[in-house]
């Protein structure tokens, strides 16, 4: 019986490197541009059960970066088919990963990379319609692409049914007194910390996206509808979430009011509109548009997510508040120890007005002043008995358990300055529509509760475990050599789970110039980088959508 429980112990003991260590190799060929050695790479770091959604995800963004945009489809499609299975999890794989380390189990992805999914098959299709040599072709292609943008367009209804929208959360801060006194309670319980403010709700980028698409297709009025339901996300507090300049949502208005005047509005109408939503500026532009009769829409796709880090907290026990106690683990002195620090301190601390009470109640002023540098889990008399029966507060005075949780690195977004030019006509106002790289930290800041509490109990099994086998050996030295490797196995073996989709870009900027029909060669500059697109015809009427992969 002590063989197989050693054999269970063994097993449950094994951790991992952070996916970011995993994939090192064909993210760093990828940040260098070459990605077709990093796709290459990418087949035997990811060739896990587990990983099969991020295998499929992160060659099928690589695909497209070689513009091999039918086989991105491809690999994209069988990533559709495995998120869409994971609306049910299996239970006996989340299980398993609770009691070894979440790398254990599947991975599942979230309601942002299954929209970025209908995102760049959307961008493949629209590619391959500009290639197509046949008119019946080249409209099949777009159709598609349209197919893809009703995909996001569902998608995103999916995401905002079953979140809080931004008009609720607004109303929810100017709630009465008291009823915010019941919310931090439940706070308080939860961790301290509402996050409701950091979901993923609605996309205003992805509705653009919609936009551009159908206004390609000459679908006037369904372009309109897609460029107005941006605008009002970018005001209603997309833009304000994402810190993204209010520049977008006027930006969007400005679209929505051409195609008012395409499909026909009224002048009284158009006029309206242009006088409640534009700027000076915007209005200038909007005069420019009738000047010329086509447009060139560069999409850049800068950069890349960032990596999740892991942070290593200490769990001990404090018996006098009948208390555990979580700290970070940190030498001081390095910009990422600071860093893990600082989330620490942002995320589970108890900085909080009643998680100082707490720190005050179980030990005076000083105690109070700790909160600011640990998280106190105040058990009481009942549970802490509980605790004491099955030997884990021995368990914790003896040996704390090393409890590791997922979190970002401080970064920032390029702001190197941009231009557009086509022979005489040049624009340099390009604006960031979205931030990637943002809302996956505050996709990790919605999920830290979770993560923690979960990190929580599966280190209290796998210790639990191991000091169990100790504790069942008669034989005092080897019972404290076992004891020892144990502890220090499962010291060592802590993991978190750091997977998300890496190829993705970290923020997408927008350049879009009224231009003559005609005959043209066109580069794009970024900071020092030049992209070219080979000379290009542009008919009347035409909106030649460039879409550009920069790795820098």
């Amino acid at each position: 019986m002590k063989f197989v429980v050693l054999c269970l112990i063994s097993v449950i003991l094994s951790g991992c490197a952070t996916y970011r260590n995993d994939i090192d190799e064909g993210l760093t060929l990828a940040h260098e541009g070459n990605w077709k050695a990093a796709e290459s790479s990418m087949d035997e770091a990811l060739n896990s059960s587990q990983d099969q959604l991020l295998f499929y995800l992160e060659k099928g963004a690589l695909a497209q970066y070689q513009k091999d945009y039918e086989r991105s489809n491809e690999l994209l499609e069988e990533a559709e088919k495995i998120s869409d299975t994971f609306f049910s999890t299996s239970y006996s794989n989340r299980a398993w990963a609770l009691l070894t380390n979440p790398r254990q189990s599947d991975y599942r992805g979230n309601g942002l990379e299954r929209v970025y999914i209908s995102y760049l098959k959307s961008l493949n299709y629209l590619a391959l319609s500009e290639q197509a040599t046949s008119s019946s072709k080249k409209q099949q292609l777009m159709d598609a692409s349209l197919v893809e943008a009703r995909r996001i367009d569902l998608k995103l209804n999916e995401i905002a049914a079953q979140s809080i929208s931004y008009e609720d959360l607004d109303a929810k801060e100017d709630q009465a007194f008291y009823m915010k006194a019941i919310e931090w309670l439940g706070n308080f319980y939860q961790g301290g910390r509402s996050s409701d403010q950091y979901e993923y709700r609605e996309d205003a980028w992805a509705r653009y996206l919609e936009g551009i698409q159908y206004e390609k297709s000459k679908e006037y009025d369904d372009a309109r509808i897609s460029y107005e339901s941006a605008a009002k996300l970018y005001e209603a507090g997309y833009a304000k979430q994402y810190d993204l300049t209010p520049d977008a949502a006027t930006r969007a208005w400005l679209d929505a009011i051409r195609m008012m005047q395409k499909g026909g509005w009224s002048r009284s109408e158009v006029t309206e509109a242009i006088d409640a939503h534009l700027t000076p500026p915007y209005k200038t532009l909007l005069e420019e548009y009738k000047k010329h009769d086509a447009e060139i829409v560069v999409l850049e796709h800068q950069g890349f997510v960032p990596a999740k880090k892991e942070m290593s907290l200490m769990l001990f026990a404090d018996p006098a508040a009948y208390s555990l106690v979580l700290e970070p683990l940190h030498g001081g002195g390095r910009i990422e120890e600071n860093d893990a620090f600082r989330w620490f301190t942002m995320v589970y601390s108890d900085a909080t007005p009643l998680g100082l009470i707490a720190n005050y109640k179980a030990g005076g002023a000083w105690r109070a002043v700790d909160g600011l540098f640990n998280k106190r889990v105040i058990l009481g008399r009942p549970v802490w008995s509980q605790l004491s029966a099955t030997g884990l507060d021995g368990m914790l005075m003896e040996q704390p358990l090393r409890i590791t949780v997922p979190y970002y690195s401080r970064f920032s977004l390029d702001q190197s300055k941009t231009g557009v030019s086509a022979g005489t006509f040049t624009d340099d106002h390009s604006l960031t529509m979205t931030s990637l790289a943002d809302i996956y930290l505050q996709n990790q800041l919605k999920t830290a509760q979770r993560d923690i509490y979960e990190s929580l109990i599966r280190e209290m099994i796998r210790g639990w475990l191991a000091y169990q086998v100790q504790s069942n050996i008669d034989d005092q030295g080897a019972s404290m050599l076992i004891g020892l490797v144990s502890k220090v196995a499962v010291f060592i073996s802590s993991a978190a789970d750091t997977r998300n989709w890496l190829t993705l870009p970290a923020q997408v900027r927008l350049t879009r110039m009224p231009i003559d029909s005609g005959n043209y060669s066109l580069s794009y500059n970024v900071g020092d980088t030049t992209f070219d697109m080979p000379e290009t015809s542009i008919t009347t009427d035409d909106l030649v959508i460039w879409n550009i992969r920069n790795p820098n």
